[in-house]
């Protein structure tokens, strides 16, 4: 797929990793949707594209709430998209406290963020990206959902690696529907909330620690929307090159 005049659907997009990709996309010619619950994040990072001489548009509120996730659709296709979804939008249970102390309906609502949403955005933009030609869905993972060590928050860990195993699944898509589905499942970001909690570490601990630049993580999502063979699962882990999980 050729970026350029394409159109991207990308949660949680008004900061962090959502916004080095939105920038990364608008570099690369594509218009963006920047869905956020942040209006002001929201705004500046649409404003920001913009700049880039490619149509955006912020799109403000609880991606999980009733008629959001169509909205959302709505208005890729007011830009004539989408042709592409980044679901990225993802957290830990809010409030410190998590599965299982955390009541069911906190430890749910995580659940709906980190894998109803992205499954449903996901089905609800087969449709018109099949219309437009086809399309490219990228799923944002985590490093928290491999292996079998404990995780401080088991409902998340759980969910990315849901969004793993679905995205595998999935690779017959194309034939289907037009539509390529890949996952990036990285570790910890080097984004300025980890640059501080790594300063803040022993000494001995700090110099064994490596942050994945965002830039690394945009360079193979990119990669992935251009060319990336439909299931297709890169892992970025730290401290060393990204490699295939699947395909």
């Amino acid at each position: 797929m050729e970026l350029a005049d394409k159109v991207a659907i990308i949660t949680g997009g008004g900061s962090g990793l959502g916004q080095f990709l939105a920038f990364g996309l608008a570099k690369a010619g594509a218009g963006v949707v920047v869905a956020d619950l942040d209006r002001v994040a929201a705004e500046e990072t649409a404003a920001k594209v913009r700049s880039q001489g490619v149509p955006a548009a912020a799109v403000v509120g609880d991606i999980r709430a009733p008629g959001a996730p169509e909205a959302l659709i709505a208005a890729a296709e007011a830009l004539g998209g989408p042709h592409i979804l980044i679901n990225n939008a993802g957290g830990w249970t809010p409030g410190g406290d998590q599965y299982p102390d955390a009541p069911a309906a906190a430890w749910g609502a995580t659940l709906d963020l980190n894998l109803r949403i992205p499954m449903l955005l996901s089905q609800l933009a087969l449709a018109p990206m099949a219309r437009l030609g086809g399309g490219a869905i990228v799923n944002v993972a985590s490093s928290a959902g491999l292996g079998t060590a404990g995780y401080g928050s088991p409902e998340y860990g759980a969910t990315k690696a849901a969004l793993i195993r679905f995205t595998a699944t999935l690779a017959g898509l194309p034939e289907r529907h037009g539509v390529r589905m890949t996952c990036i499942v990285p570790g910890w970001i080097g984004l300025p909330r980890a640059h501080q909690e790594v300063a803040d570490l022993p000494p001995e601990q700090r110099a064994t620690t490596h942050l994945i630049p965002p830039a690394d993580i945009v360079a193979v999502a990119l990669e992935l929307i251009r060319t990336g063979p439909s299931g297709t699962v890169i892992e970025l882990p730290e401290g060393a090159p990204p490699r295939p999980i699947v395909g």
